[in-house]
């Protein structure tokens, strides 16, 4: 990231009186808590949720529900008055929707891509690496969705073990959203989600309306269990 770029970032983080999360409950280690989805199933199956101070993804083709479900990750989180980042090289995250499924956005911190895809990718992630240092976000997605895998193999080879040694001792989650397998780090979790079935309301037609989207999740590190989860349509 150009000098002044990452300055502007560090000021934005130090003058704009961004305020980590309220005190954690009597008892609670927010290092030990993992972060819930709000998806039961999901949760279930990561054993309360993602895990804090790893590099996680989730991972799959369009339509599959992968930020739809890291969408209800920050949704929780800033709901309980925490901070959560919003890394964005491709300019695909929509505000809108994402207020609609109960993000708070005034906790979110978004970070659009400029339109130099040259160095939107490495922009991105200084950027990244940036808002993990602050020690300020419970949450920070890099969403790599529609970035070529060429560009994403261009990167340092040790870009994922820096960022992942950034946050192993804090609270901070790292979550990829990506099209394909990235990486993740040696506590994360990797979510590999494919599209399942439509349930369409009323009956078949042209007037029926589309109820909900089923998709089908493997977490890798809990020994490709699968389960299947529903979105509203």
């Amino acid at each position: 990231m150009p000098s002044a770029l990452k300055h502007t970032l560090e000021e934005l983080l130090r003058v704009r009186r961004l305020q980590a999360d309220a005190p954690p409950l009597r008892g609670q280690d927010r290092h030990l808590s993992p972060l819930p989805t709000g998806v039961p199933a999901v949760d279930n199956l990561l054993a309360g949720g993602l895990p804090r101070g790893q590099v996680s993804e989730v991972h799959g083709p369009v339509s599959a529900g992968r930020t739809a479900l890291v969408v209800a990750l920050a949704c929780r989180i800033t709901r309980a008055g925490a901070l959560a980042g919003w890394v964005d090289p491709q300019d695909r995250f929509e505000p809108g929707t994402a207020a609609g499924a109960g993000v708070d956005l005034a906790r979110l911190l978004w970070l659009r891509g400029r339109a130099d895809p040259p160095r939107a990718l490495p922009e991105a992630v200084a950027a990244t690496g940036t808002l993990l240092g602050s020690g300020l976000f419970d949450l920070v997605v890099l969403d790599l969705a529609g970035v070529p895998a060429l560009e994403i193999r261009r990167l340092p080879g040790a870009t994922w073990i820096r960022l992942q040694r950034m946050i192993e001792t804090t609270p901070t989650a790292l979550v990829l959203v990506a099209d394909a397998h990235v990486a993740h780090g040696p506590g994360g979790a990797s979510l590999a989600l494919t599209p399942g079935a439509t349930r369409w309301s009323g009956p078949p037609g042209p007037g029926r309306l589309l109820g909900g989207l089923t998709s089908e999740l493997r977490a890798s590190r809990q020994a490709l269990r699968a389960v299947a989860f529903e979105r509203a349509g």
